[in-house]
């Protein structure tokens, strides 16, 4: 029954890989085991990183959003789609794309074969198979983890590495203002820096908007990562489509921006014109503040101090 179920998994996905643009598609079990796959560019190992790199993801976005529907994350070169399943909540499926993919196309299929996979998953008992390890791979595995004496080798970090005055802060608050009353839709308007460091331009509910603005940065940088992993692209923005609202998230120079809206008349494409002039404008502020100094963190006396 198993291998039955696979097959029918397999035409499905293989109708996500007739849109024009569509690399691969693969069905993957939310804790990133991949199920089945349609695509001729991964390899085994590289689809099992891109499902596990994927079920990273979509495990941030849904602490993020209850009622997540997918994940469209672009990049210069390629998309990655990653859309969940309404009932079979324990599987979901990732698509990579190129830049100029059709994604109302997309979605209008991904839509279609999303229902014939959760009406297959939620009806029949399914078990995914195991995958077995030979002795070398087992060996190669286990070496991964070794910790063994090495080279000496200097690590540093930093901190934030723009200083944002009390005027710029202004700035950037008036912008969001602006934005906001163009909007009428939009119900937030964040911008953070590096790491998630919220700049404040709303007074109200501030530690629910800085857990938000915390969890959208890990969010936007586990994307990135993948992205640079998977397809050595960098990425420009990320949407969740959320039931009635969309979030979405842009890049800046040295922070994001994110904005929750809801869904009316305006359509996706029209949004996606309108929320850059005013991604501009605030990036006009940023590339004015003056760059912060970045204190170092001796990682190794930082170690022994602790050991003693």
């Amino acid at each position: 029954m198993p291998g039955k179920m696979i097959d029918q998994f397999n035409l499905h996905l293989q109708n996500i890989k007739a849109v024009p643009g569509v690399e691969n598609s693969v069905l993957v079990q939310r804790d990133g085991y991949p199920i089945s796959s349609s695509g001729v560019w991964l390899s085994e190992n590289e689809i099992f990183g891109l499902s596990s790199s994927a079920a990273a993801i979509l495990s941030v976005a849904q602490r993020l959003h209850d009622e997540l529907s997918y994940v469209l994350i672009e990049g210069e070169r390629s998309k990655f789609l990653l859309a969940t399943l309404p009932r079979a909540a324990n599987y979901f499926v990732t698509v990579t794309t190129q830049s100029h993919s059709n994604l109302g196309a997309l979605l209008l299929q991904l839509e279609r074969t999303i229902t014939h996979l959760d009406e297959a998953l939620w009806n029949e008992q399914f078990i995914p198979p195991l995958r077995s390890f030979e002795r070398a791979e087992r060996t190669q595995i286990f070496n991964a983890f070794n910790v063994r004496e090495g080279p000496q080798r200097a690590w540093s970090t930093g901190t934030l590495n723009l200083t944002i005055t009390e005027n710029a802060a202004q700035q950037i608050s008036a912008i969001v203002t602006d934005f906001l009353q163009a909007l009428p839709s939009a119900q937030t308007g964040e911008v953070c820096l590096e790491g998630g460091y919220l700049i404040p331009t709303q007074r109200y509910n501030e530690g629910m908007r800085i857990r938000n603005s915390t969890l959208t940065y890990t969010l936007f940088d586990t994307s990135r990562k993948v992205a640079q992993l998977v397809k050595r692209t960098r990425i420009l923005q990320v949407l969740c489509d959320c039931g009635s609202k969309q979030h979405f998230i842009y890049r800046l120079a040295g922070g994001l921006f994110s904005t929750l809206i809801r869904k009316d008349s305006m359509r996706l494409g029209l949004l996606r014109l309108i929320i850059p002039n005013f991604i501009a404008e605030i990036e006009s502020v940023l590339q004015k503040a003056p760059s912060a100094q970045k204190p170092t963190i001796d990682v190794d006396g930082f170690l022994e101090a602790i050991a003693r």
